[in-house]
């Protein structure tokens, strides 16, 4: 005998299993035990039986297991079988049976699962809709940009059958404003095409007179050039001779202008009769100078050679310029460029005069300065600043380049 706990042999008549401790039965109970066991594992109907295919399970009874799983080739109503190929299913959970009627199918059109939806790349359609926004349609493409730009984000959110129309509508925006960007162009074209043509001919005349007028005006302008040119020649090789009323000294306070002597403070017009007139665009004539205070104006001639006046007002009450006396001038060899000026100082004094000859006329000078450019040597009055002399010289010739007269009468 053998315990049917630990398998072990047993001693005959032991009451209990010196191995395990369990109770032992007698052989004859312990065989009709394994014949019960069998007899109603034959008589067991499993409900649950899995995967028997046609079988009666041992009892001649065909099976009607209502979950049987996997069953072939038999009449199932088993409401719900899996994977059941092959047979009349009516089945409404059903997965995943080929060959067969169901109510379930889910597919990405109706929102029921299906067969897998290939995805739509988003980026694709967004390049197309920029590039056609950038070099076609503006409009259009912008909308184009709009609908690429949902095809992503809506996949994302699972809305298949929404990318699906978001990607249509992109790419016929894409297609609409490229389409009519290019119709634009060829009239366009054809257009620039057509006016150039028919106005060749008037284009061909046009240029050739405006060519030819541009040469003519520029020859007369030339030649008006060249006669102004001879005339200044001609003013400046026949300079003013100095004047018997020319003082010979600095302070007499006299300059002659061309032919005409001016003594310092003098009327406004009596530097107009020299042949100058003031310049208005610079100082106009209403403009109105302070009691006891002078404004600097310009005299100009026929050439555009050029003088600084000193415009005084020695009275108690504001009054306008052309009304104020001139105090003195200042002019430079700049200014005289031009030809057909002459500026004479006391002693007979002009422009590219040398150190000697001034020092000479004037004596030392109250005040030098030796600058980089110019040397300038002055000369003042006792009993006022404003009654002075100036002569600056070229640092590198030496010469005189400029010449100041001041008298304002006090």
């Amino acid at each position: 005998m053998k315990c049917k706990f630990c398998g072990n042999d047993l001693p005959e008549e032991s009451k209990f299993c010196p191995s395990c401790g369990a109770p032992v039965e007698p052989e004859e109970k312990q065989e009709q035990s394994e014949q019960s066991a069998e007899a109603k594992q034959q008589e067991n109907q499993n409900p649950y039986e899995y995967g028997v295919p046609g079988t009666d399970n041992g009892s001649g009874a065909q099976n009607e297991n209502p979950y049987q799983y996997g069953s072939a080739g038999q009449d199932n109503e088993n409401p719900y079988q899996y994977g059941s190929a092959g047979q009349n299913n009516e089945n409404p959970y059903q997965y995943g049976s080929t060959g067969q009627n169901t109510s379930a199918d889910y597919n990405a059109n109706n929102g029921t699962y299906g067969q897998p939806q290939k995805p739509i790349n988003g980026t694709t359609y967004l390049i197309f809709a920029i590039i056609s926004t950038l070099l076609c349609c503006l409009p259009l493409g912008i909308v184009a940009i709009v609908y690429a730009c949902k095809i992503n984000s809506l996949q994302r959110s699972g809305d298949y059958a929404g990318a699906q129309n978001a990607a249509k509508k992109a790419k016929m925006f894409t297609i609409i404003g490229t389409v009519a960007a290019l119709v634009v162009s060829i009239f366009y074209i054809i257009f620039a095409i057509v006016i150039g043509i028919g106005s060749s001919d008037f284009d061909d005349d046009s240029v050739s007179n405006v060519v030819e007028n541009v040469i003519e005006d520029k020859n007369d302008s030339k030649k008006a050039d060249d006669s102004d040119k001879s005339d200044k020649t001609a003013k400046t090789t026949e300079p003013a001779a100095a004047s018997s009323g020319l003082g010979t000294s600095w302070d007499s306070y006299t300059v002659q202008i061309n032919d005409k002597v001016l003594t310092f403070p003098c009327t406004k017009a009596d530097v107009e009769a020299a042949g100058l007139s003031m310049d208005t665009e610079y100082t106009a004539e209403n403009y109105m100078v302070n009691a006891n205070e002078y404004e600097l104006v310009y005299f100009m001639d026929a050439n555009d050679n050029e003088i600084m006046a000193y415009a005084i007002n020695n009275t108690d009450t504001a009054m306008e310029v052309k009304d104020c006396l001139i105090g003195g001038v200042s002019v430079d060899d700049y200014d005289l460029e031009n030809g057909g000026l002459t500026v004479i100082f006391p002693g007979g004094l002009q422009m590219g005069a040398s150190k000697d000859a001034v020092t000479g006329a004037y004596g030392e000078a109250d005040d030098t300065y030796d600058g980089d450019s110019l040397s300038m040597y002055s000369w003042y009055s006792d009993d006022s600043y404003y009654k002075s002399c100036e002569i600056d010289f070229d640092a590198e010739s030496g010469l005189v380049c400029t010449m100041t007269m001041q008298n304002f009468g006090q």
